[in-house]
């Protein structure tokens, strides 16, 4: 289970930067628009976003019912971060099997800074510690998001945004076609697949 932590200090596409792309020089729309930038964003951000990501740094907790088994070769598991891209994490967290709270220590990163989603391994030549058998027992929180989101998610944003204030009724059923929009196009690439 994902949970948010610390939502965004920062939009991915300000006030300006919509009344800009929207050819708004009052600020009657102001409220409106920036409504309609929130809804963009929140239909491809974060866990339940369509992209699978984070779009600017945020504080996510990853809550699983236990850490994963060693392979055959005895490796302990990968523990997946299914929000991409991964900046940093902060603690992983367990209940023990007699029930007190811990952190796990001599954690590795891997995958930090890149697109694709990372993971934490326990230190080297040690495995993972044995959790109650309830759920939740494991607790990771991570930090995820762009230093610079990508110009295509932004642009995506704004055409969708652009869409809706132009466009501010509901598809009637003499429009049934379904409008081919850009954005879509435009995020594709950087859809989560893996997460």
């Amino acid at each position: 289970m994902l949970k948010l932590v610390t939502p965004p200090a920062t939009p991915v596409v300000s006030l300006a930067e919509a009344k800009s792309h929207l050819r708004v020089f009052h600020n009657d729309d102001d409220a409106y628009i920036e409504a309609l930038v929130d809804v963009a964003i929140g239909m491809i951000d974060g866990a339940d976003g369509w992209l699978g990501r984070a779009l600017v740094e945020q504080t996510w907790e990853y809550s699983i019912d236990r850490f994963p088994c060693s392979d055959e070769r005895g490796h302990a598991g990968r523990v997946h971060i299914p929000l991409a891209p991964l900046m940093s994490v902060s603690s992983v967290e367990y209940t023990a099997s007699d029930g007190t709270s811990l952190a796990a220590s001599g954690i590795r990163t891997f995958g930090d800074g890149s697109t694709l989603p990372g993971y934490v391994l326990p230190a080297v030549g040690t495995s993972w510690p044995s959790t109650l058998c309830e759920p939740e027992s494991v607790r990771i929180t991570f930090v995820a998001g762009y230093e610079d989101v990508p110009a295509g998610i932004k642009h995506a944003i704004l055409l969708m945004v652009g869409h809706w204030y132009e466009n501010r009724e509901d598809v009637s059923d003499g429009k049934l076609a379904e409008m081919p929009m850009a954005s879509k196009a435009l995020l594709m690439p950087h859809r989560n697949w893996r997460g």
